[in-house]
């Protein structure tokens, strides 16, 4: 296992206590030295959020699921929590923690990589709602998937807003690719050339020609995720492409047509960002032609027990596990949670319950949060 900590007292008194308990010990002083370094012999992560150069959260995002994650901190918010559900994390520790609840969470995600041979597999639940809020989202999706119209699914996050952007996809007459991207996981400078593509030449390190999400997506969906994270600058540049329907690679003379469908999303108040100049109103209104709001699951407590059961069917199939149910005391404290992560928390739960659980029955003591 690897410890990746800034702080080197931590780090040290970390290593000494889990080497005394049997465990293999490498450690590194900061996230970019372990992307470096790290191994196949590595099968459980442990790092701070707080670190100089990168910080934990984007050093999982660097990880793109190859390692189990714990994660430990001293400034532990909500929304710090909720982004590491949402990245995959099973196990959020805040300092001062007790080295045995460390050492029952290693032993928890081993256990986790033992079952599954090691490898990432992503449980999604199908369309599963008897909410009427849901129903109405849905039925409006139906409707607009077969026009042109641009789509912006509203909602927190992991409630499932690519998803919904994938079935509308599957259900217009577009016969190209969907594309999803995520707006906060590209670094400002690149946003552009991820988008637009480029010329050979367009800049030091453009030795090839490279094109964009725009021209990868021809004939299909571009799905922009947390569109609220695109730099203002860029945001005029988008909404000259949604006029014109043409664009331009950077260091490009000659534009290239363009027919993609936009559905956008976010998590944040885009009214708010345009009073405060955040987010480019015109832009928004292109983009807005359809709102679609999702409700957070917490809001739709009659849909958990059968989302649930739903994704339990899929762990079960993709990991070739015998059957299991949930009992009555395990789905009751699934409806008595308020779910801060959404669907994607209740898939990190359940996967986990139906991986860690020994015999048929899944009990309470096998749902933790």
């Amino acid at each position: 296992m690897a410890i990746v900590e800034d702080d080197i007292n931590m780090r040290k008194s970390l290593s000494l206590a889990l080497k005394s308990e049997g465990f293999e010990v490498v450690e590194f002083r900061n996230a970019v030295d372990a992307l470096k370094k790290l191994d196949k012999s590595v099968d459980v992560i442990v790092t701070d959020i707080t670190m100089p150069k990168m910080d934990g959260i984007e050093f999982v995002k660097e990880l793109n699921g190859k390692y189990e994650v714990i994660m430990i901190t001293g400034n532990a918010t909500l929304s710090k929590a909720i982004e590491c559900i949402r990245l995959g994390v099973k196990d959020f520790l805040t300092k001062p923690f007790e080295i045995e609840d460390l050492i029952e969470a290693i032993k928890r995600n081993v256990k986790v990589k033992e079952k599954t041979g090691g490898k990432k597999i992503s449980i999604k639940p199908k369309f599963v709602s008897v909410d009427e809020n849901t129903k109405k989202a849905l039925e409006i999706a139906k409707k607009v998937a077969p026009t042109n119209a641009n789509v912006m699914l509203l909602g927190e996050s992991g409630v499932g807003k690519e998803e919904f952007a994938k079935f509308i996809h599957e259900n217009s007459k577009r016969s190209g690719k969907f594309i999803a991207v995520n707006m906060s996981a590209i670094p400002e400078n690149l946003i552009e050339s991820e988008l637009f593509g480029y010329e050979k030449g367009a800049f030091t390190d453009a030795v090839k020609e490279k094109p964009g999400l725009f021209e990868l997506a021809e004939g299909g969906t571009l799905f922009l995720d947390e569109i609220g994270e695109m730099p203002y600058n860029l945001q005029a540049k988008l909404l000259r492409v949604l006029q014109e329907r043409e664009f331009y690679r950077l260091g490009g003379t000659k534009p290239k047509k363009l027919d993609v469908r936009i559905i956008s999303a976010t998590n944040q108040n885009v009214e708010e960002m345009i009073k405060n100049n955040k987010f480019r109103e015109d832009l928004y209104y292109r983009l807005n032609t359809i709102p679609i709001k999702i409700p957070p699951l917490r809001e739709r407590k009659n849909d958990i027990l059968p989302i649930a059961e739903n994704i339990l069917n899929n762990v079960i199939k993709e990991y070739s596990l015998n059957k299991k149910v949930l009992d009555e005391k395990a789905k009751e404290k699934l409806l008595n949670y308020e779910w801060p992560g959404n669907i994607r928390e209740l898939i990190n739960v359940i996967q986990r319950a139906a991986i860690l659980s020994e015999g048929e029955i899944i009990t309470d003591k096998d749902i933790y949060f």
